[in-house]
């Protein structure tokens, strides 16, 4: 609303002694438009420029107050502007039905000045209110329909070009007459793409996760396995940093050869424990070790433990969008990726860190994926 123009009060009353009392009250602060019956003040409507609210008399001839607000709620180009009933001490009014056809608030007469300008101020502030927080809806809409378009834009513009960029660089690689040099440079660009395409699906993974779209396909999964295995993946960061990890079973039933294959999806699990062991050898320092703690229970555990303290102004934001802490190149999305995947597979992820204990953060995942859906297509939540 531009600041330099005054809001409108519009005075509906059959009463002309009463429509020069409160545009006197309302004058100094308001643009006020007074009118003498419910029929002009739905022509007014129609034909003006949208009043900023409505001051209306209760009981009017050939049309009451209440019908008037009727057809004002019920038009679409008026229905959001507030509506305050005016009313006289002794006359019997149903208040309930003033609220039910859309009224805000009631002003008793005879009119106090007092209360008049409040409860205009209060409203105006609420209508203001309501606006911003509808056109707000409407950019968060446009935001949706825009993420969607990037969403068909990765799947199809982008993943499209890559794949057939892979499949003619493989194709190159085995022309005989190229050197070590050339085979390599074309493997860095294989290489570049297959990781650019993997950027594209954890992406698209992820907003059909925040938008509870994902559809999970569960399999049998040997966590154990998993785990060495992503260990092993990290085996380079882990030796620059001077790390160690540790893969520990918990209350392992003894002679068992499947406690600890559970059914949930892969990827997305291998996902979770990847992003929170790196996060968790990132923050380690020389010397420290990075211990994964697995029990067969349900819903499954595993925790992954390091000596490092979460810093306190992080600490209660941890887990969501964009928290990071002393890394350069850190998106902050490992721990919330990471929860969001875990939340999709039926479980969860909670921590504790302390200088006594360090920190240890807990994954939850039960052993059967509730509601399993079949999959179109599927990938890994990394960072």
């Amino acid at each position: 609303m531009d600041n330099d123009r005054k809001e409108t009060i519009l005075i509906v009353d059959d009463v002309a002694a009463n429509l020069e009392i409160i545009s006197s009250i309302l004058l100094p602060e308001y643009s006020v438009m007074a009118v003498k019956s419910g029929k002009r003040a739905l022509e007014v409507m129609l034909s003006a420029s949208l009043p900023d609210l409505i001051l209306l008399d209760v009981v009017m001839p050939d049309m009451n107050g209440f019908e008037v607000c009727r057809q004002i709620k019920a038009d679409p180009l008026t229905s959001a502007v507030p509506v305050i009933f005016v009313s006289s001490q002794s006359e019997v009014v149903d208040e309930a039905t003033g609220f039910a056809v859309g009224g805000v608030d009631y002003i008793s007469k005879p009119i106090s000045p007092r209360i008049v300008l409040a409860r205009v101020k209060t409203h105006l502030a609420l209508s203001a209110a309501n606006r911003e927080l509808q056109l707000q809806n409407k950019h968060l809409q446009t935001n949706i329909s825009l993420l969607e378009q990037i969403e068909q834009i990765a799947r199809h513009d982008l993943k499209g070009p890559l794949t057939v960029f892979m499949g003619a660089s493989d194709y190159m690689g085995h022309d005989k007459n190229l050197n070590a040099d050339q085979l390599g440079f074309l493997k860095v660009l294989n290489d570049a793409a297959l990781k650019m395409l993997n950027m594209i699906d954890r992406s698209l993974d992820l907003f059909k996760m925040e938008r509870g779209q994902y559809k999970v396909r569960p399999v049998a999964v040997d966590v154990e396995k998993l785990v060495h295995q992503v260990c092993a993946e990290f085996a380079s960061l882990a030796k620059a940093n001077s790390v160690e990890c540790q893969v520990i079973l918990k209350n392992h039933s003894s002679g068992s050869s499947d406690s600890y294959l559970i059914r949930s999806e892969e990827n997305l699990l291998s996902a979770i424990v990847a992003n929170l062991v790196k996060n968790a050898i990132e923050a380690s320092s020389a010397g420290e070790k990075v211990a994964i703690y697995l029990s067969e229970q349900n819903p499954y555990l595993i925790e992954i433990c390091n000596p490092g303290v979460i810093p306190e102004e992080i600490r209660a934001r941890f887990l969501e969008r964009y928290v990071t802490h002393g890394k350069k190149k850190g998106t902050g999305l490992g721990g919330y990726s990471a929860r969001l995947a875990a939340r999709t597979l039926g479980g969860d992820i909670s921590f504790t860190t302390s200088p006594e204990t360090g920190t240890i953060i807990t994954v939850s995942i039960p052993h059967q994926v509730s509601d399993p859906k079949t999959a179109s297509e599927h990938g890994g939540v990394n960072s």
